[in-house]
């Protein structure tokens, strides 16, 4: 059953150096050319799509669009799904584009949810990153969206980036307890190749922080979220008040969803694919009615313990057996070794990370 529908805007305003997800700077004809496509899509999925119980517009940065053209987009989906029944219905903005306009659209059409790129607090950082917005367009967003009622506000946060310290970090999680947001994203910065930062890198411009300072990093985070009453649910994904990315759970748990709109993946009918990377080729295929799959193959069992191992409940070993025919611990023998280690645990038939296998998942990744 169809549960998620993710929507990708590849537009913004500028381009982070550290970010490798799809994205442009476009021209305003080509953004609408983009929506008018991406509304033929939709339509396409029309049947398939009434009853999800998430949407999440994603990008790229959604909030880049005209309003307009933000409109046209909601109205579409309108059309197809009562946005009203849904559990979340979330967007992903920058700091500097929320303003009274932008809110009251969006809480027009029932968006509930808002996940804010904030990434840190200290300004010579958001230029390391090329990020645009002040730490004053943050506070003000946020009050914004209080406001006009909604409650749930996720940030975006990275932790070890190139020149940061002990202190930004913790003047960051300073600011976090003065906004009190609802869910916090916490990532440590992953050196993506083809990006600014990987180039600037490879010049000696700057230089990654070392293993162990990323470490007790991580483990502040941790320390200091968990103080301000969040809940960790998953390795990098932090909640107060109940307000998970239920969202991003579907893709966790490995249900099924549908995303349109470039280079967005769908797993839907036990079948895996993606839309061709190239805007132009996108707009042409939707306006000439073709939408084609590049299907792809995809290992089911590996999928589901590495994203449920992402979650702190982890994965039952009992379901495991029984729906894949198998004895978890003697197919993958090497959890019995990290069990012994302290990088796992089992609890109540649930295999999870310990605190210190979150800091080291990828060596227990590998296995699969």
């Amino acid at each position: 059953m169809l549960t998620s529908l993710y929507i990708h805007i590849p537009f913004c305003d500028n381009i982070c150096t550290y970010c490798d997800f799809k994205k442009e700077i476009a021209s305003s004809n080509k953004k609408a050319n983009y929506i008018s496509a991406l509304i033929k899509e939709l339509n396409y999925y029309k049947n398939d799509v009434k009853k999800v119980k998430t949407i999440y517009i994603g990008g790229g940065t959604p909030s880049s669009l005209d309003l307009n053209l933000l409109e046209n987009l909601f109205t579409a989906i309108e059309e197809v799904i009562d946005t009203k029944n849904l559990i979340e219905y979330s967007i992903e903005t920058n700091p500097n584009d929320i303003n009274q306009s932008f809110v009251s659209l969006i809480t027009k059409y029932n968006v509930n949810r808002v996940s804010m790129g904030v990434q840190t607090f200290k300004v010579s950082l958001l230029k390391l990153l090329n990020r645009n917005h002040s730490i004053d367009d943050v506070y003000n967003a946020v009050s914004l969206l209080k406001k006009n009622n909604i409650s749930k506000i996720n940030i975006d946060m990275i932790f070890s980036i190139p020149t940061s310290n002990i202190i930004d970090l913790q003047n960051d999680l300073k600011h976090i307890k003065k906004l009190d947001v609802t869910h916090i994203s916490y990532y440590s910065l992953i050196l993506e190749e083809k990006t600014v930062l990987n180039c600037q890198i490879e010049q000696n411009k700057f230089s990654l922080l070392d293993e162990e300072t990323e470490a007790l990093m991580y483990n502040i985070v941790l320390d200091n979220l968990l103080e301000q009453g969040f809940n960790q649910y998953e390795i990098s994904n932090f909640q107060k008040q109940e307000d998970y990315s239920y969202h991003n759970l579907t893709y966790w748990t490995n249900k099924e969803y549908l995303g349109i709109g470039v280079g967005a993946h769908s797993l839907f009918n036990q079948q895996r694919w993606f839309n061709t990377n190239n805007v132009s080729e996108y707009i042409s295929m939707c306006e000439n009615s073709n939408f084609s799959k590049n299907s792809y193959s995809y290992e089911e069992l590996r999928e589901v313990l590495m994203l449920g191992l992402r979650l702190t409940k982890g994965i039952s070993i009992t379901n495991i057996n029984e729906t894949y025919k198998i004895d978890l611990l003697q197919q993958y023998p090497d959890l019995i070794k990290y069990i012994n280690e302290g990088l796992l645990v089992i609890k109540d038939d649930y295999l999870s990370f310990t605190r210190k296998g979150l800091l080291l998942g990828n060596l227990v990744f590998e296995i699969f």
